[in-house]
């Protein structure tokens, strides 16, 4: 029934909402989001130290041997094809820079309302 739901942008070939909702279901493509709409552009390194830095805030018992490591491996290889898909983010594989691109309205609401719980004071 969602599948019947035309595109976020409204041209009829851009991302739905089922797939908003795909990458808004991970923790950590959402920590990226929050990072990037802060930043504009970073590089995957400093994404991965960002969202290490927020973990073991949450998690004082984390296993943080290489967990910086862990994170850049699993964004490059998980989460940032997921965010490039739905035209969220650029990724430039020789400079290791991301880039946050300009989000339909619906994505910066979906970021507003999981701020206060995926994001340590």
């Amino acid at each position: 029934m969602c599948d019947d739901l035309p595109p976020v942008d409204g041209s009829g070939t851009g991302p739905s909402l089922d797939d908003f909702f795909a990458v808004f279901a991970n923790y950590r493509r959402r920590c990226v989001l929050h990072h990037l709409r802060e930043e504009r552009c970073a590089s995957l390194g400093a994404i991965a130290r960002q969202l290490a830095a927020w973990e073991r805030a949450y998690q004082a018992e984390i296993d943080s041997e290489n967990l910086v490591d862990r994170i850049e491996t699993e964004l490059f290889h998980t989460h940032l094809p997921k965010l490039r898909e739905v035209n969220l983010v650029e990724y430039d594989r020789q400079s290791s820079i991301v880039v946050y691109r300009d989000p339909p309205a619906i994505v910066s609401a979906l970021l507003d309302l999981c701020t206060d719980r995926d994001i340590p004071k």
